[in-house]
């Protein structure tokens, strides 16, 4: 019988996520040393627990690893993937940041297969930009508020890759995700049908790497206003 992805890839999916085989244990209720014996089990209810803990979809870990081949599926070379920008909820409502909210999350699960070295070289910062957990916790938290935010991200590849940086400030004092950080660099870059987008970008405290922190959609309106006050 072929093995299921959670199976074959179930450490692999723990490096891209940044999870380390203690915190999944922990979030699991289970022993560090049974983190391997759970890979291995058939039982649904517990793959679809583990879904939630990781926040993957139940599909991911259970398809098999031979399908779908990722490699033969090419990617649309408009950045969108597979998802098409039809597919994004236009509204405000709960229920379309929601829907956004999955959009992202699905599009970095397929966008961390598709680059497994999870990085892509910024011509300005002239070094990587890395994506792990924090990246898709910050970015579908708050870029799924707008339906311009939400078709940026959908962009990462051209973001990443040509965003040149505004500043840098410090991190905000009691901010959970941004402790790991010494401190943060704003990056801008002008997505075609979009318009001027926001790149945050951390600087990890303990090794200097540059980890994309949040990506959104910036408001015209507002950037008047900022350049007005200034002038005066």
């Amino acid at each position: 019988m072929k093995g299921t992805y959670f199976e074959e890839k179930g450490v692999e999916l723990l490096n891209m996520l940044d999870i380390s085989k203690s915190e999944f244990a922990r979030r699991m209720g289970i022993q560090r040393q049974n983190v391997n014996a759970l890979f291995k089990t058939n039982n649904l209810e517990i793959i679809s627990r583990a879904a939630d803990v990781l926040g993957v979809s139940l599909s991911l870990l259970v398809g098999y690893v031979e399908e779908p081949d990722m490699e033969e599926d090419p990617v649309e070379c408009t950045g969108f993937g597979s998802i098409c920008p039809e597919e994004v909820p236009t509204g405000d409502s709960v229920e379309d940041r929601r829907i956004r909210q999955e959009i992202i999350k699905q599009f970095y699960y397929h966008w961390k297969i598709l680059n497994p070295e999870l990085c892509k070289y910024n011509s300005c910062l002239k070094e990587n930009i890395y994506i792990n957990h924090t990246s898709l916790v910050e970015t579908a938290g708050r870029a799924s508020l707008t339906y311009l935010s939400t078709l940026a991200v959908l962009q990462l590849d051209a973001i990443l890759q040509n965003a040149k940086t505004c500043f840098i400030d410090k991190v905000k004092l009691g901010n959970k995700q941004q402790s790991k950080f010494e401190k943060m660099i704003g990056m801008e870059y002008s997505c075609p049908g979009i318009g001027d987008v926001k790149l945050l970008v951390g600087v990890r405290k303990r090794d200097k790497t540059k980890i994309q922190y949040c990506i959104t959609a910036m408001n015209p309106i507002i950037k008047v206003k900022k350049k007005a006050v200034t002038n005066k």
